[in-house]
């Protein structure tokens, strides 16, 4: 059993259906971050199991015809717990590439709105989660990911991260998914 701590970037964005009159799209990307601890399991050489609890910050730039008359960046922090299936193909160095698929479930722990205005200048709003919150609570969907360890210990990996509920208010008219690419580095004990 191996642990591991990975920090990182992301690139989250919304997936966006039935805005208006059926009309589906992509929120604009914005830039976020990541912190996790992981626990791996190897019980063969070649597959193995992963999971753990991370911090995960998403959100999107929403545009100005998308949701009212200003531009929102919008920020979320979700607390999640991955479970992926994980293979590895080892050097002879003991370093090794790997690919992750599964899935992960996540619980809405804050959420910013920025908004940008004409005249006078820029704000920010806190937003929560749940019934009456600006987004639902619960997520949950598939993961993926690509990288590679170092006979030392140290991973990079680049990962995606498709959420399959949709998060839109309860009241929305639209439905609202999570997605996101990110970058890590991390390492593992």
């Amino acid at each position: 059993m191996d642990y591991s701590v990975h920090a990182g970037v992301t690139f989250p964005r919304y997936f966006l259906n039935d805005i208006s009159s059926g009309v589906s799209r992509e929120a604009s990307p914005t830039v976020n971050g990541q912190l996790a601890g992981l626990i791996t399991f190897f019980p063969t050489k070649y597959v193995g199991f992963e999971t753990g609890i991370s911090i995960v910050g998403l959100g999107a730039k929403l545009e100005k015809s998308e949701f009212g008359s200003r531009e929102v960046t919008q920020h979320t922090y979700w607390l999640q717990a991955p479970l992926s299936v994980i293979g590895k193909m080892p050097f002879n160095d003991s370093s090794h590439v790997f690919i992750k698929v599964g899935g992960y479930f996540g619980y809405g722990l804050y959420g910013k709105n920025y908004l940008s205005g004409s005249y006078d200048g820029s704000a920010s709003e806190d937003f929560t989660f749940g019934t009456g919150g600006t987004q639902q609570s619960t997520d949950y969907g598939f993961a993926t990911g690509i990288g590679y360890q170092s006979k030392r210990g140290y991973v990079i990996s680049l990962n995606y991260l498709a959420g399959i509920r949709d998060i839109a208010p309860a009241s929305a008219s639209y439905d609202q998914r999570n997605g996101a690419f990110s970058l890590s580095i991390g390492y593992r004990f």
